[in-house]
This record gives structure tokens, C-alpha cells and sequence, in this order.
């Protein structure tokens, strides 16, 4: 007992006195080490990351540039980090306050940029890719953030041809390859691959622009959510997405909380939306005096004693009040933006960040506007001694869009009046239909929502320093609903109608793949090897009703039950893929990366279900070499040249079931159902079997295509990156080419096939160009100058088309067919008759020297004052009615521009910020159809009429033809005659489309941390911007060169692009 209790009393005294010893050991372990971040001028830095080096241990400083952190190691090395300023490394302090003072720096290279599976810094990085932090977007006034990218990325045109809110941009990465038999402005520019936090989107696969709801699918995601962009241009990048990147892919990032205090955000700018400058219109006395020239000199006595009173009256106020109609149409409207957001985080790895935002905006046309509510819940949590990452994010979205008077048969015009009938005057309009056109409630007439949901799960387990397996799931759900009514006057001979249009896409994803990083000597080595499977369901159910007994009945069942049709449709498609991606390094200097992927589509029959997409790249960093860095006063930071060369692909979802026979279920008869101001009716069609419902094939296209394969896109691109001075000074160059083979094309069958069209791979695109990126710091002191200036070169050519490489001229074009496919040609090349000038006298048109005729037309011999079009096939014969491949036509101009970019320059001076951005697009031809149709709507049935109702050009400014021997311009204004003399298919109406924008200039205030901290904020700012400043373009007549459609047309019908001007705040708490 006393050995034992002796024992007892040794332990204890072993153990009180190790515990003694080990209590500063202990204390240090847990030391918590605070401190502040500012900069050369003393000013703090939030969002600064303090991290343990060695360890995932960290946090970031606050919005005063202080932090906490609590060290684990004795002789902790604490690192501050941030995009922006040189890293800086210290010792833990014994004294526990550790401050830091970061200097600016502009240098890129250890920029972390994302590329499919793996994140790589910029500097080792072979592939192409540009990019863009959420920073350089904030605040700017705009529904979605595609709109905002425009001129701001080399290599990614996005064009903004309509300023209606809510309506999407065309998008495209490195030229447009989207070729289509029918004149279709919703689809003449396919959208690259989005992937949004990892996921893929794919409703827009299945909701085409223009369809159901017509509003941009991505305007959903909240601009104010975004930490960046990463636009992957080359396949060597794209190819880690296969099927799915011959479009090109844009990885958008969205923000996540940091460590550190939470962090409550408010953000708001209100401001006022306005009309640019409006047409030039002739007006009054002087409209009148005109039209009555011209009448008098055309017109016999008998047939002026007929003229409209209108033009007769000299008192009339229609044309005395010298009233401009177009303002009718349009409003000031207000635009609204508000966002709160909550973050922070603990040293543990967990945090979190919410936000909500509110975004509204009217639009300048009456009756139209967007409205959005956005949510976004991101958290990230660490288990399992922080070897497992959880992140789930969640999201919700609510918006709504007015569509205002629209043409329910053309939605691409805000007003069912467009160029070739605006009424000079409003006297021959019912006040019922005037105030539908100008109504403010014209919004209740056409109702779109659109609300969408998704669930993002991200799980990534370390197993040690070298091999990490990530898991990521995701659940998406988007639902669209339109609800159309129009009245019995506005429906012609329908009587009132009511539609409702719904649509409901879901999908779901599993990504799973594992990541390997190390290194051995001078090795470096990352790889990841994974697989993905989707399923994506998409529905859609119409219904329409006409015929009803009051203007009041706005829903479908209010109509008889005969008056009753819908319609509706299913569509589900899935998608595995195995995939994989390496990259080496070799001493820091040779670097090599390669991409497999093989994608299994349901959308293709079994000949060819699957297709594979490799890549391969390789980069010298020149700079890293010991004769450069041994280089006395060598400015050079970075010199890399960089090659690659791979292929992408794509499918068209929205062609679902294309390897299967397709059947309708209907009365027996083709021509069934039909439509008239946008909702189906039952016209009578075909009814064999006796009427009775049955199942029989689909004529159009339903034939079955079991051989079709996959689109294949090749891409070779050679580049290199210069950086000077510490990234003062930067460049970045590339050159590609970029062929798309084996292109899914829908072409026309012969009538004894007994279907209309069938799908094949037999159209191949060429797009080949340059982008130069360039970024310039070249004043760094207490006022601060930084500059950044883009250029993307194009063009566009067809390699081959179907059927021998024949001309496709394109249907549902215009009466006089604007556009071309055409081997060698631009896609949609202008197809157009070479206008040579104006016959002055008679002597002046040719003569067929074999049969004495002077040069004809489908009408008859050409006369003094005709516009003189050439004859190319030299047979002295000009077929004006021909509607298909016409001898004396020929693709002209190109309506895809050849550049495009932006300059934008940021200026700070203490609490002062200014930004200026221009953006510019250049060599590209527009056709002005509007100056060609209001010509042309006095020269059919009704000419007179027209011609006194509605609005014409000023005849005093323009040089027309009125006598023999004018040396004119314009060809004579002739009433009554055909329209084919002021068609708009010639050269005459071709214009330089090109342009140059002052988009937007931002000017901003940072209160003083001193005045701020005495408020109890952590940040103070003000801000005011102008959008939309002012325009330099190349063309004379027309009133915006940008607002024209996809096509490069003009018709005088689109949505005016506004004006914007807010005022803004933000503050953190």
C-alpha cells in the first residue's frame, strides 16, 4: 500500500510538472493573432485573405481591414493575399499584433482562373481564355449581366439589338456558325454553353428566344451575385465540356462568404430611363405641301378631285399642329435596383453569404418592363478534421416582363404600327384603337413570368496533400407562363381571343471525379478522371380560345367549346460522359495539357450515340529561362507562347427525337390547325378518314434519322501573353481558326419523298480571327490611371451546304428575299440586285444589241427615273417576281461584324473614382429597310391613300428623280407602281453598319474610414452613371446602328436602345 500510494504521488508530480512546462507551448498554440491591412496611402483593405501558411487555417479582414486569426503552429508564417496587391509573408508576432502595408500590383499571373474540372493560375494556363471580375460590372444599369459583357471580353461579341427590358442579347465566341434554312431572328445566333457554379444550364436548349415568354433565360441570375466570368474561347479549354462547347463556354463564379466578421451589405441606385432621339419626321405645312407636289404631278384632274380630304383641307390640325406622332408610343420610365447581402465566416472553413434583390425597370415603350425578385443562399462548412467540403447553394428567382402592344405575329416590334404605315396623322384611327396603341395598360394584355429554382450540392474530400475525389449534384426547375388576350376590334374578324402558354423544365446532374496534384523534383503534375450523367424533362401546354362574347372574357375556358384548341408537348433527354485532364509542368518553363472527353447523347440513334472530344496544348514561358532572367534591365515579367488544337461538338435539343419516326395524332389531315395574330385557330384542313382522330406521320420532318452524328468543331489557336514590368503593362494575343463540320442542318425534301424536310450533317462553317487584349497602368501614384483595350477580329465564310453546294435562299423572308446561304459567302449574306444608279433619260438604258429591246423587267421596259440594276447574267432581263435563286442577285455584304471591342479607362484620385467605357463594332453592313418601305408603301393597291395617311420621308432633303435629265440619287417617286422599284434586296439600301458607343460612365465616392466609423458603417459610397452617352457611326441615315436584328436588317419596327441615368449607394455595416 505505501509503494503504491508513493507511485501515485510520483505520476501526479510527473504530470503537474509537464503540464507547467507545456502551458506556454499550449498558450502559443492557441495565440490569436489580430491585426490591420492597408495600403501605400494607409487606406484599409477589406476582403484581404490572412491565411497560415502551411495550413487551411484563415480568414479575411473586414470592411476596416482588421482581422482575427487564431495560429496553430510556433512559428507560424502568416500570409495577407489579394487580386490586386503584392502577397505579403510575415512572422506570427510574439506580442500577438501582426499589421501589414500591401503595395499595388497589376500583375496577373498568380490569378487563379477556372477551367472545366480544375483551377490553374493564369501564368500556367496554354489555353485561351478571357476574363472578367464581377467588380468591373457592379452597379451597372442592366437587367442581365450578358448585356453587360458587350466590348468588355476579346473574342465574345454580344450585341444588344433591341432595348427592350428583359429581352436577350445575341452572344457569341468567336463567330457565329448558326445556319438555318428559315428566316428564324430568334435563332440566327446561337448562345454558347453557360455553366453557372459548375452546373450546365439547359432550359434555353429547350425554350428558344422568342418563344413562350421571350425573355432571357440568364436574366434569372442576379448581376449582383457574380464574382467573375471565365469565357473558355479555344477547345483546349471547351473540350473538358464536349457536346455541348462547340458555341463556346462562359463559367460564370458566384460569390461565397469569406472569414471573418459577418458582414451585412446594402447596395440601391434609383434612377430614369429615356427614349433616344426619334426619327426625323416631316410634319405640318410642309408634310402637306409635299405630298401635294407630288400628287399634282402625277395625278390626271378627274383623280385629283378624289384625293382625300385630309390632304385637301388646309385647315386640318392632323397636319397644322405639326405634332410628331412617334412620341405617342413612348415614356420616361423609372429603373430600380436593390441588393442586401449577409456573409461571414469563423477559422473553422465554415461560412455562408445570403442575398436578396429586387430589380425593377420600365421600359420607354408604354407597356412594357421587367421586373425581377432573386435569392441566393451559399454556405460552405469543412468536417472530418476539415478533409471534407460542403457546399450547398441554393437559389430562386421570380420575374416578370410586360411585352406592351407587341405584334403578336412578329414580337421583334414593340407596336403593331411600324415603319411602312406610322400614320402622319392619327385622323383615320378608331379611339379604341389609338388607345390600344398608346394605352399605359397595354401591359395587362400580355403577361409573362418566369420563376426558377435550383439546389447545388458541392462535396470535396482530401484524402491527402495529392489526390482530392469531388461530387457535385444539382437540381434545376424553371417554370414560364404567358397569358395573351386581345380585343374583337384588333383581331381580325376573330373575334376577341385569350391564349395561355406554359412550359416547365426540369434537370437533374451528378458530376463525380477525382483530382491529383504533386509534384517530384522538377515535375509538376494535376489531372482529374470523372464521369457526368444528366437528365433533363422538358413540357410544354397551350391552349387558345376565340370568338368570344365579350372583350372581357380573358381566359380560355371562357369560349364555346368549338373555339377551343391546344396543344401540347414532351421532351426528355439525357446525357453520360467520361472525361479527363491532365497538365504538366516541367521546371516551371514547359508546359503541357491535354482533354479527353466521350459524351452519349439520347438525342442520336445507335450509329452514333457516342462521340469523343480530345485535346491537346503546350506553353513555353520564355521568361523563366535563365539567358532572360540573366538579361540586364530585362522589363519583361512574363513571356509565354502558347498553341493548342482540339474539337468540340453539339447537339440541337431542340430537334428532340430526330432518330425516331415521328406521328401526329389529328383528323387525318395535314394542314389541321392554323394561326392568325399569334393564337391557333382550327382552320379547316385535310380531313380524310372520314374526320375521325387518327394517328398518322409527321410530313414535316418526321421521317426518322437514324445516321445523323454529332456537330464537330475543330479549333487550332497559337497566342502568347506579354507582361512588363510587374504587369504595368500587359498583352495577350491569339490567332485561330475555327471549323464546324458535320453541321445538324434541316434541308428540303423532294415532293415525292412525301415529307417536307429531313435533318443531315452537311454544313460546314469557317470562322477564323484574332483577339488582342491590352492593359496599361501608366500612372501609379496618388492619382491612378488604368486602361484596358480589346479587339476581336472575324470572319465568317460557309464551307459547304446540302444538295451540291447550291444557294439557299432563305424562306420567311421578306416578299423580295434579303438573304443567302451561299458557299464561300458569309452566313445570311445579303442577297441583293447591284444597284448602279438612276436612268436620267432614256438614252441611258441599255439596249439588247441582238434583238434591239431596251432592258426589261418582269413589269415591262425600264424608264427614265428607274433605279438601274444590273444585269449580271447579261440577258437584258431582270425577274423582279423571282422568290428563289435569281440570276441577277448576288450575296453581298456581310451582316456578321468583322470587329469588335472596347476601351474602357479607370481614373481614381483619393475618394474620387471615374470610369469611361466605349464599345465599338465595325465593318459590318446593314440593310435599311426602313427607308426602302416607306417608299415602297405608295407603289401597291391603295397608293394614294398610303400616301396621304402615312408618314414619308422629307422630299425637300432628298435628291429624287423628277425630270429628265436629273442627275438623282433616288429613283422617282411614282404612285402605284410595282414595289419592286424600291425593294429593298439592292445594294442602294446597304449601309456601313459600323459604329462606336460611349457606353457608360460611372463616377464614384468613398467617404473617409475616419467620417465612416463615426456614422457606424464600415463603408460609405456614392455613385451616379450615365448609359447609353453617345454614339459615332459611320451611317448617315440611320437613327441607331446598333438597334437592328440579328439579320444586320433595319426596319424602322425594333425597340429603341435608352438612355439610363442613376444614382446609387452603397453601404456596409
Amino acid at each position: 500500500m505505501e509503494k503504491t500510494s508513493t507511485k501515485h504521488c510520483y505520476v501526479k508530480f510527473l504530470t503537474a510538472t509537464l503540464f507547467y512546462l507545456l502551458i506556454p507551448w499550449l498558450a502559443f498554440a492557441q495565440k490569436t493573432i489580430k491585426g490591420t491591412v492597408v495600403d501605400q496611402t494607409n487606406k484599409p483593405i477589406p476582403g484581404v485573405s490572412i491565411i497560415e501558411k502551411g495550413t487551411k487555417n484563415g480568414t479575411a479582414t473586414n470592411a476596416d481591414g482588421k482581422f482575427t486569426l487564431t495560429v496553430q503552429k510556433d512559428n507560424a508564417i502568416i500570409m495577407a493575399r489579394i487580386v490586386g496587391y503584392r502577397s505579403l509573408e510575415k512572422p506570427a508576432s510574439a506580442s500577438g499584433t501582426l499589421n501589414f502595408s500591401l503595395e499595388e500590383d497589376n500583375n496577373t499571373l498568380n490569378e487563379v482562373v477556372t477551367i472545366g474540372y480544375q483551377k490553374i493560375t493564369r501564368k500556367k494556363t496554354t489555353a485561351a481564355i478571357s476574363s472578367i471580375s464581377g467588380k468591373e460590372l457592379a452597379n451597372l444599369p442592366a437587367a442581365s449581366f450578358d448585356q453587360l459583357l458587350q466590348g468588355r471580353l476579346s473574342g465574345v461579341n454580344v450585341q444588344n439589338f433591341t432595348g427592350q427590358p428583359g429581352v436577350a442579347p445575341t452572344v457569341s465566341v468567336r463567330g457565329n456558325s448558326t445556319g438555318s434554312t428559315g428566316y428564324d431572328q430568334y435563332n440566327v445566333v446561337r448562345s454558347p454553353l453557360y455553366v453557372v457554379d459548375g452546373v450546365p444550364q439547359s432550359s434555353d436548349d429547350y425554350v428558344p428566344p422568342g418563344t413562350g415568354t421571350g425573355t432571357n433565360y440568364m436574366a434569372g441570375l442576379n448581376p449582383s451575385d457574380i464574382e467573375s466570368i471565365d469565357v473558355l474561347k479555344d477547345a483546349s479549354a471547351a473540350a473538358i465540356y464536349g457536346s455541348r462547347a462547340a458555341n463556346g463556354v462562359i463559367l460564370i463564379t458566384t460569390k461565397k462568404g469569406v472569414g471573418g466578421d459577418t458582414k451585412v451589405s446594402f447596395n440601391s441606385y434609383y434612377g430614369m430611363v429615356q427614349r433616344p432621339n426619334l426619327r426625323q419626321a416631316t410634319m405640318g405645312t410642309t408634310e402637306r405641301r409635299q405630298k401635294m407636289e407630288v400628287l399634282q404631278r402625277q395625278l390626271s384632274y378627274d383623280q385629283r378631285v378624289q384625293l382625300p380630304y385630309i390632304l385637301t383641307d388646309s385647315l386640318n390640325p392632323a397636319f397644322n399642329g405639326h405634332t410628331d406622332w412617334q412620341d405617342l408610343f413612348f415614356q420616361t420610365g423609372k429603373i430600380n435596383d436593390n441588393n442586401l447581402s449577409i456573409s461571414g465566416g469563423s477559422d473553422n472553413g465554415t461560412t455562408y453569404r445570403f442575398s436578396g434583390g429586387y430589380y425593377n425597370e420600365d421600359g420607354i415603350v408604354k407597356g412594357t418592363g421587367y421586373t425581377r425578385y432573386t435569392t441566393r443562399l451559399n454556405l460552405t462548412s469543412r468536417a472530418m478534421n476539415k478533409k471534407l467540403m460542403i457546399n450547398p447553394i441554393f437559389y430562386y428567382s421570380s420575374s416578370s416582363r410586360g411585352r406592351g402592344n407587341e405584334d403578336p405575329n412578329d414580337p421583334s416590334k414593340p407596336t403593331k404600327i411600324g415603319s411602312g404605315n406610322l400614320p402622319s396623322s392619327l385622323f383615320s384611327i378608331s379611339p379604341e384603337k389609338l388607345d390600344y396603341y398608346v394605352s399605359k395598360d397595354g401591359e395587362n394584355l400580355n403577361k409573362n413570368v418566369a420563376n426558377q429554382f435550383g439546389v447545388n450540392l458541392n462535396l470535396s474530400y482530401e484524402f491527402n496533400k495529392n489526390f482530392t475525389l469531388n461530387s457535385q449534384s444539382s437540381y434545376t426547375n424553371d417554370n414560364t407562363r404567358r397569358d395573351v388576350s386581345m380585343s374583337n376590334l384588333l383581331n381580325s374578324g376573330f373575334g376577341n381571343s385569350s391564349s395561355s402558354f406554359s412550359s416547365s423544365a426540369m434537370g437533374l446532374r451528378t458530376s463525380n471525379y477525382l483530382a491529383y496534384n504533386g509534384s517530384i523534383k522538377k515535375h509538376s503534375f494535376s489531372a482529374v478522371a470523372g464521369q457526368d450523367i444528366e437528365y433533363n424533362l422538358f413540357q410544354t401546354t397551350q391552349a387558345s380560345g376565340y370568338g368570344g362574347a365579350s372583350d372581357n372574357i380573358q381566359t380560355v375556358t371562357g369560349f364555346k367549346q368549338e373555339n377551343i384548341f391546344g396543344f401540347s408537348s414532351y421532351a426528355a433527354h439525357g446525357l453520360v460522359a467520361y472525361y479527363g485532364r491532365f497538365n504538366y509542368d516541367y521546371d516551371g518553363k514547359y508546359l503541357l495539357s491535354g482533354t479527353i472527353r466521350t459524351d452519349g447523347s439520347s438525342g442520336f440513334g445507335e450509329n452514333n450515340k457516342y462521340g469523343v472530344f480530345p485535346s491537346i496544348s503546350a506553353g513555353w514561358l520564355l521568361s523563366e529561362e535563365n539567358f532572360m532572367k540573366n538579361l540586364s534591365n530585362n522589363p519583361f515579367t512574363l513571356i509565354k507562347i502558347r498553341g493548342s488544337y482540339g474539337a468540340t461538338g453539339n447537339e440541337d435539343r431542340r430537334n428532340a427525337y430526330v432518330q425516331y419516326n415521328r406521328y401526329l395524332v389529328n383528323n387525318g389531315g395535314f394542314e389541321g390547325n392554323g394561326t392568325a395574330n399569334g393564337v391557333f385557330y382550327g382552320i379547316s384542313g385535310a380531313t380524310s378518314y372520314n374526320g375521325v382522330t387518327a394517328i398518322t406521320p409527321n410530313f414535316v420532318n418526321g421521317v426518322a434519322q437514324k445516321d445523323l452524328s454529332w456537330e464537330k468543331s475543330t479549333q487550332w489557336n497559337i497566342g502568347t501573353d506579354l507582361e512588363i514590368d510587374n504587369g504595368r503593362y500587359a498583352i495577350s494575343f491569339d490567332v485561330y481558326n475555327k471549323e464546324v463540320k458535320q453541321k445538324l442542318f434541316n434541308v428540303d425534301l423532294p415532293v415525292t419523298s412525301g415529307y417536307n424536310s429531313a435533318y443531315t450533317n452537311a454544313f460546314a462553317v469557317r470562322n477564323a480571327g484574332m483577339d488582342l487584349t491590352l492593359t496599361a497602368n501608366p500612372i501609379r501614384k496618388e492619382f491612378k490611371w488604368f486602361s484596358t483595350l480589346n479587339i476581336s477580329y472575324v470572319k465568317n465564310q460557309i464551307m459547304s451546304l446540302p444538295n451540291g453546294g447550291r444557294d439557299i435562299i432563305l424562306s420567311g423572308d421578306r416578299f423580295d428575299k434579303n438573304h443567302v446561304l451561299s458557299v464561300g459567302s458569309p452566313i445570311n449574306a445579303f442577297y441583293l440586285y447591284r444597284t448602279k444608279g438612276v436612268f436620267s433619260t432614256s438614252a441611258d438604258i441599255p439596249q439588247n444589241p441582238y434583238t434591239g429591246e431596251l432592258y426589261r423587267n418582269s413589269n415591262g421596259t425600264f424608264n427614265a427615273g428607274d433605279f438601274y440594276l444590273a444585269d449580271l447574267d447579261g440577258d437584258y432581263f431582270l425577274d423582279v417576281f423571282n422568290d428563289g435563286i435569281n440570276p441577277d442577285k448576288a450575296p453581298i455584304g456581310d451582316p456578321n461584324p468583322r470587329f469588335t471591342g472596347g476601351w474602357t479607362n479607370n481614373f481614381s484620385y483619393k475618394n474620387f473614382s471615374l470610369s469611361i467605357f466605349v464599345n465599338f463594332t465595325f465593318k459590318r453592313d446593314v440593310l435599311n429597310l426602313f427607308d426602302s418601305d416607306r417608299f415602297a408603301n405608295s407603289q401597291a393597291g391603295g397608293a394614294v391613300n398610303n400616301f396621304a395617311y402615312f408618314s414619308t420621308p422629307d422630299l425637300d432633303r432628298l435628291n429624287i428623280w423628277r425630270n429628265p435629265g436629273d442627275q438623282a440619287e433616288y429613283a422617282k417617286f411614282d404612285l402605284g407602281t410595282y414595289r419592286y422599284y424600291y425593294t429593298g434586296a439592292q445594294t442602294f439600301f446597304l449601309e456601313k453598319g459600323g459604329y462606336a458607343r460611349i457606353r457608360s460612365i460611372n463616377l464614384g465616392y468613398d467617404f473617409s474610414p475616419k467620417l465612416v466609423r463615426k456614422l457606424g458603417l464600415s463603408q460609405l459610397k456614392l455613385y451616379a452613371i450615365a448609359d447609353n452617352v453617345y454614339m459615332f457611326q459611320q451611317s448617315k441615315k440611320l437613327p441607331d446602328a446598333e438597334a437592328v436584328n440579328g439579320y444586320g436588317e433595319y426596319n424602322g419596327t425594333g425597340y429603341p436602345i435608352p438612355r439610363k441615368y442613376t444614382l446609387g449607394v452603397q453601404v456596409q455595416f
